[in-house]
This record gives C-alpha cells, structure tokens and sequence, in this order.
C-alpha cells in the first residue's frame, strides 16, 4: 500500500481532498488577463497537520498556478498557519490530482521535518499587559 493510501486509512477524517474547479474552468482563469484578478483556490489536500492548495494567482504579466503549504500549531487548532508557497509546476489536468499534490506535500514534509499527526513547533507565549 502506498503512503498516501495508507495514511488516509489511518487519519479517515482528517484526510480531506476536494477539487473546487474542473480543469476547464482553471484553462479559462488561466488564459484571463491578471488585471484586476486574485487568488483562486481550485483543489486542496488536507493530511493530519498539513495541507497543501492548488491556486491560480496574478503576477504581473499573466495569470500563474502554485502551492501553499499549510500547517497547524496544535493538532485540534481549527486555524491554518500558511508555510511556504512553492512555485513548483502544478498539473491540474493530471489524471490523479490528488496523488500528484500529495507526492509534492509529501516531498515538504520530509525536506522540512514536518509531521502529518504531530505539530512540531516551539510554543512562543507573547508578552502579558497589565491594565494599570
């Protein structure tokens, strides 16, 4: 069994794929003049404490497609935390989109020591104010 297959056998809920946009529809945006566009979110996968979306975001010259790596602080945080944004050729049209993100995210995790069960960040308690 692959580590994609066996980890959403093991997270069950906590594996998440959705696709927003068919690939036409990300052809279309991308053949749009970026003038006046923003951010399109168009497929995420979500593993444990990780995620990864596929958007479709102006640059100046033309519209573009790219990762966001996402993670949590705490296991049960409802908030996501954006990591990294990587610039890596996304194939939207890909038969299996789900594996060709996973494969990328599974790439991150293992290249920054991330962790799809566990949170591994160092807890900063910001300074108190007292009301005086």
């Amino acid at each position: 069994m692959n580590e994609r297959k066996k980890l959403k056998k093991q997270l069950v809920e906590k594996y998440i794929f959705k696709k927003y946009l068919s690939s036409a529809e990300v052809r279309k945006i991308l053949s749009e003049s970026p003038k006046d566009k923003h951010d399109t979110l168009f497929a995420s996968l979500t593993v444990g404490c990780v995620k990864i979306n596929a958007v479709v975001f102006p640059t100046p010259d033309c519209m573009t497609m790219g990762y966001d790596i996402l993670v949590k602080d705490t296991p049960d945080s409802t908030e996501w935390i954006c990591y990294d944004t990587l610039n890596d050729e996304v194939k939207y049209n890909a038969l299996n989109l789900e594996q060709e993100m996973f494969n990328t995210l599974n790439r991150e995790v293992e290249k920054y020591g991330l962790s799809y069960t566990d949170c591994n960040f160092e807890v900063v308690n910001g300074k108190v104010v007292n009301k005086e």
